[in-house]
């Protein structure tokens, strides 16, 4: 779905998540047109109801199709986002590896503890 840059550009409003507030962070357009970041879709969407969040459109064949076709990102407002808001997407990215870091120590750390009662 191609947006038009006047709709982000440059207004953090607009590049904001609906469901998390934050960033757009790989934005996922559903066919209804609400956006959200790709970590809110995967947690809300996919996990949960396979509705839009937001007006709970039904978007499981879609989003089965996407994930098949590695397309789920919308890559054309990704980019809008990036290039309008460069800082936030840097320190939202950052944080989001920082997480993903924490997890995995807390995985194998509880893995390491799993092996040493066996």
């Amino acid at each position: 779905m191609v947006v038009p840059k006047e709709r982000i550009y440059g207004d953090l409003e607009e590049a904001r998540c609906p469901v998390c507030s934050e960033i757009l962070l790989e934005p996922v357009t559903m066919p209804c047109g609400h956006s959200v970041c790709l970590h809110c879709f995967q947690r809300t969407v996919k996990l949960i109801s396979l509705c839009c969040p937001l007006c709970r459109l039904r978007v499981s064949s879609w989003a089965r199709r996407q994930s098949r076709e590695k397309s789920l990102v919308n890559t054309d407002l990704w980019e809008l986002v990036r290039l309008s808001h460069p800082e936030r997407c840097r320190r939202r990215l950052e944080q989001r590896d920082r997480e993903f870091e924490i997890i995995i120590y807390a995985s194998r750390k509880r893995s390491m503890t799993v092996s040493q009662l066996q």
